[in-house]
């Protein structure tokens, strides 16, 4: 889910909060393998057990927010060239293990 934000797929526009990947159903205490492949603002790359379920460009803020002029200038304009990892839950318990950050070339 991308609360405040938007995301380009296949070159449109998606101003939906939740955006459906490819990714199957995972239940009891199965462990996945998950990777996230960010190349800035051009490509976010979702991967599950070496299968991408969910790509997307241009993470941008959400012009329709109560606060998009505030965001937009703290951040140097609309398009989201950084930010922070986060790791959630919702609904379930988790647990994550062997959690490792990779620069990429």
């Amino acid at each position: 889910c991308t609360p405040g934000t938007n995301i380009v797929i296949d070159n449109r526009l998606v101003p939906d909060h939740c955006t459906n990947s490819a990714s199957g159903f995972f239940f009891d205490d199965e462990w996945v393998t998950a990777e996230i492949e960010v190349r800035g603002n051009e490509v976010i790359r979702h991967i599950v057990n070496g299968d991408t379920v969910l790509t997307y460009h241009q993470p941008q803020l959400d012009d329709r927010e109560a606060n998009f002029a505030v965001l937009e200038r703290l951040n140097g304009g609309k398009m989201l060239r950084g930010g922070t990892i986060s790791l959630q839950s919702e609904g379930h318990p988790i647990d994550f293990r062997k959690v490792e950050l990779k620069r990429l070339p």
